[in-house]
Parts: C-alpha cells; structure tokens; sequence
C-alpha cells in the first residue's frame, strides 16, 4: 500500500511540473514543440532561430530549376534567382500563435495537442514574377530566331533560289505558368522552353514562282517595235539580257515576291527612244479669197506622234511576265490645232483686220532672198484663239540647207556676214501688223543700233523686232475668240513687204504713241580694219555711224464701246554706232579714225 502511494505521489509530481511548464513562462518566447514548417522542425526555437533554420533548410537556393532549349541548351536557377523567397515573420507567426489564445484550458489543450501530436504548416513564399520574366528573356535572346524568307538572287544575267528558314519564338507566357506549382511547391523540375515556330512570309514555293518569271524576263532578248510605223521610223530596239538583268527589281510585298523591270530605269532607257519617234503635228495653212470668204488649202495639216511613255513601262512589264518578248511601245496620236477640214466660217475669218509693213529698198540680193524666204514661212499660218504665235517656231531652222544666204547680221557690237541676216525686216513687219491690230505682245526685242530699212515709209526709231533664233524670239497673243489667219506678200516694185491678218474684226481700235526720243550720244570715231584682199590703195564702208538714242513707241487699245483694253510701252535702247571701214594695202586711214588691224610688218 506504502509503495502505490509513492508511485502515485511520483506521477503526480510529474504531471504538476509538465503542467506548470507548459504554462510557465519558459515557452513564451519560442514555438512549441512539434511545430514543422512542411518537413523542418522549428519547434522549441525562438523567431531569430527559425528564421535562421528555414533560410538555410529551404531550398531556395539549390540550382533545382532546369530549363532546356531547342538546340540541346541547358539553364540551371535557383528558385531564389528566379525571384522567390520566403518570408519569414509571416511564416513563423502563424506558428506562434498556436496555444497563446483563449481560456486557460484551451491554451492547454491546445498546447498538449502541438506537442503530442504535432502541426505542420506551409511557408509564405514571395515571387516576384519580372524577375523570372527577366530570366526568361534572357534565354530567349538566345533561342529566337527570326524566319528568314525566300528569296531570289539576281547575279549578273543569272537567277538562283535562296531557300527560306523557319525562326521560332520561346512563349515567354507558357513558360511561366509552367514555373508557377513547381516553384511554389520549391520542387526540382526540369521544363523544356515551350517554342513556337515562325514560318517565313515568303516561302521557297513562292520564291521559285519568282524565280520562274525572273527567268522568264532575262531568257531572251526584249524587242521593242512601233505600231504602225511611218516612212523613215528607226527600230525595232533590241536589249539583250544583259541589259535587262541591269533594270530587273526584286520586290517583297504582301507575302508575295514581285518581279519586274523598274519602271525608273526603263522610263530613262525610253528616253532617247520617245525623243526619236516624235513626230510635231503639222498645222494646215490656208489661202483666204476675201470676195468668196472662203479658205484654200496651201499645205494639208499632218497627225503629231509621241510615245506614252508610262503606258509603253507598263505594257513592257506585262508584256515580259506573260512570256512575250515582242513588244509594241504605245504610242499616242497629237492632232493638229489646225486641221485642213476646217472651213473659214469654222474659225471666224471673215476680213482684213490688221496689215503690218515694212520696206527694203537697197537690200542686197542675199538679204531679199533671204527675207522672201522667211516671209514664206508664215503664208497660211493660223494662230488660234488664245494662242501664242512664235516667229522662231514657225520659222524653223535658219541654215545653208534651208536655203538660206549670207548677209549681215548684228550679232554684239558688229555688223558681220552671217546666214539669214534680212530675217529681222521679216520679224519686224510681223510686229507691226500685231501693234497695229491691238493684240498682246508677249515678247519683243530691239536692235543694238537703228537700222535703216526700218525707218523706211515714215516709221520713226524703235517700230522694230529683232530675233535670233533659237533666244530671242517675236511672239504676240491672240486674245479674240476668232483664229487669225496670217498671209505675207511681197512687192517687188516698191520693194516692200506686208503681213496681212485674217479675221473677225471685233472692232477694237489703237492709238499710237510715238516713237519719242530724247537727245541722241554721237558715236565714236571710226573704225578702220585692214583687209589684203582689197585692191591696193582701196577703202570700202561696210557699216554706217548712227547716234545712240533711246525711243520709247507707246499704244492705247480700246474695245467696240471705246473703254481702254490695256495700253503698254516698247522701249529701244540704241547703242551709238561707229562708221566701219575695210582698207587695202597702201591706204592710210585717217588721223582720227580707230584702227583695229594693220598690215604685218
């Protein structure tokens, strides 16, 4: 009985100090025993002790993360360089809080349930998901790739295929939701880089189609041809592969390759092409019979040509991809202004309604060929309405080979021998007949000095218009609703020549004014250049003195009702002129003259 009284004082004892150490004061600053964070044991530890277990027996370190890419690469990370990491207070204090609540019963309940049956809990673990994120881009850098699409090759007249190549693109969003358990669990995985591949815009079936229709442009020569060609045409043109090969383009467009001539490059090659079938239209000139009021036919109007040179790129293009090497140029007709149908009723001739003339009393033989020639060139022609007549237009070229003589000409500061000189009493006349009709003059040039012939008939200094094709030009609007018809005529007997102008008189008047001048500047002393051609002791004058002026010539134009159209001015500004001589051998020019060549000694 003694012996049962002490096992059960013993026991007693035992459970008031396990009692009075659960509640004692011992266990306040640490956890209880059998508290587990997943596997490890923090039980009985204080915080800063924990703290310290977890950060070393979680694997947040451990390279326990593979990655795997396409080419057989392999990446390890740890969760902690992937951004996780646990944090530690929140972990713990869920753990704290067991046993240190309610009642003294229930702490001790509760307290005596941990330690003998323990109670596991789940760390709290951060991820910062850029870094990952980071990691990843990192690894993709290294695995992207873009495609690479077909292409085709142009070397020389040569076309070659360059297969295309599938890229690939690492799906970083796959990637990390595959990550997520297996990072949150700190579990080993091994991922394989989740991989799209990129197919290339161009694949080899489409560059091989190029590469076909490149082959089919560069396997013969292009020959280009003109539809309907006139006497004298030149071509065809043949441009041979080579060539070609110089302006094929390679284009990439909507998944598609294009090829082609440049148009740039073919538009310039038909440059000298296009200028050499130009062909200007030619307008009809007419006879007008101011008793019958009809026109007469003197020259038949022609159709002009040009290439459309846009059109003819185009049609070559089209032409080539669809095998052709036999290609038209397009080439477009220009009508005339002035067709030969046309009757004087169409274009509103019906009288005389300016006359402009001149005289040429002492001409040379030279100089009046020459100016009937010119002259004829504006015989039938007609200016249409709002139309720019041009004398060097209709004039044409002033050559040996267009029948033109020899005569002076001004050309700078002297009088010399030059073809067509006689042409200006031509121009000048033209000018007159405009001044006097009251049409707009658009350009007109003086002379350097005052030339004789022009001041025949009473004309006084500056009714003159020189020219000098192809810069210096004569030109005067039509600014009636009514073409002109132009008609030249010649007098022989009293040496005079006229431009007559055919139309509708709108009843428009002009006023002359002038010419004025002020005081005229002598000229300077004479000029004397020695000639071994002359006869010896010989002098001839080959230019005369005339004194510099300057001559303005005005004009007031008013309609029907006498209300003022414009009025304008043509200044001439004339240079003082010196007396030029030629001398022979032995002749001794005059003390005061300026002598401006000598014998060789």
């Amino acid at each position: 009985m003694s012996r049962l009284l002490i096992v059960l004082g013993v026991v007693q004892l035992i459970v008031i100090l396990a009692l009075s150490w659960l509640v004692g004061p011992a266990l306040e600053a640490r956890l209880l025993p059998g508290v587990w964070i997943w596997d490890i044991s923090v039980g009985g530890m204080t915080a800063e002790e924990a703290a310290r277990h977890l950060q070393t027996a979680l694997p947040l370190y451990q390279l326990n993360v593979v990655l795997l890419g396409p080419d057989g690469q392999r990446w390890s990370f740890s969760p902690s360089d992937l951004g996780l990491a646990v944090d530690v207070d929140a972990t713990l204090a869920q753990a704290y809080t067991l046993g240190r609540g309610g009642s003294s019963q229930d702490m001790l309940r509760e307290r005596l349930s941990v330690m003998t049956g323990g109670r596991r809990f789940a760390p709290v673990l951060v991820w910062d998901a850029q870094v990952t994120e980071k990691a990843l881009r990192s690894l993709a850098d290294e695995v992207d790739r873009p495609p690479q699409d077909a292409a085709v090759r142009l070397e020389g007249s040569t076309v070659s295929l360059v297969p295309g190549r599938l890229g690939r693109r690492v799906e970083l969003t796959r990637a990390l939701e595959a990550l997520t358990p297996p990072l949150y669990a700190l579990e080993r995985i091994e991922l394989v880089l989740p991989v799209t591949d990129l197919s290339p815009g161009i694949d080899d079936a489409g560059a091989q189609r190029a590469l076909s229709v490149a082959e089919r442009i560069l396997d013969a020569p292009l020959n280009l041809l003109v539809p309907h060609p006139w006497e004298g045409d030149p071509g065809p043109w043949s441009v041979n592969p080579d060539v070609l090969a110089g302006m094929v383009v390679i284009r990439t467009t909507d998944a598609e390759v294009d090829v082609a001539l440049d148009e740039a490059a073919l538009a310039q090659f038909l440059g000298p092409l296009a200028v050499a079938l130009y062909r200007e239209p030619v307008d009809a000139t007419f006879e007008f019979d101011p008793g019958s009021i009809e026109l007469s036919v003197t020259s038949s109007s022609m159709m002009g040509r040009e290439i459309d040179v846009a059109a003819s790129v185009a049609r070559i293009n089209e032409g080539l991809l669809a095998g052709e090497h036999w290609i038209p140029l397009v080439v477009n007709k220009i009508p005339p202004q002035i067709p030969d149908t046309l009757t004087a009723e169409d274009l509103g001739i019906r009288e005389l309604v300016a006359v402009g003339e001149s005289y040429y009393t002492g001409s040379s033989s030279a100089r009046d060929r020459n100016m009937r020639l010119g002259a004829s060139k504006f015989d039938g022609v007609i200016v249409p309405p709002d139309g720019i007549f041009s004398f060097n237009e209709h004039l044409g070229d002033v050559t040996p080979d267009a029948g033109y003589d020899e005569s002076y000409v001004i050309i700078g500061d002297r009088t010399v021998l030059g073809v067509g000189g006689g042409i200006c009493q031509v121009s000048t006349t033209a000018f007159r007949a405009a001044y006097f009709g009251g049409y707009p003059i658009v350009e007109r040039w003086p002379h350097a000095y005052r030339v004789g012939f022009y001041e025949l008939g009473g004309f006084g200094p500056g009714f003159d218009a020189t020219i000098y094709t192809p810069l210096v030009d004569f030109r005067f609007q039509n600014d009636t609703p009514h073409h002109i018809l132009i008609r030249t005529e010649v007098n022989a007997a009293q040496a005079r020549l006229r431009f007559l102008f055919y139309s509708t008189d709108d009843g428009r008047t002009v006023e002359q004014i002038g010419p004025e001048w002020g005081d005229s500047t002598p000229p300077g002393p004479p000029i004397y250049e020695y000639d071994a051609s002359l006869a010896a002791g010989t002098v001839t004058q080959i230019e005369r003195a005339y004194n510099g002026i300057t001559a303005v010539l005005g004009r007031v134009v008013r309609d029907v009702e006498g209300t003022e159209l414009y009025r304008d001015e043509f200044v001439s500004k004339f240079i003082p002129w010196s007396a030029r001589y030629r001398y022979g051998p032995g002749y001794m020019p005059p003390a005061d003259a300026e002598v401006v060549s000598t014998p060789e000694p």
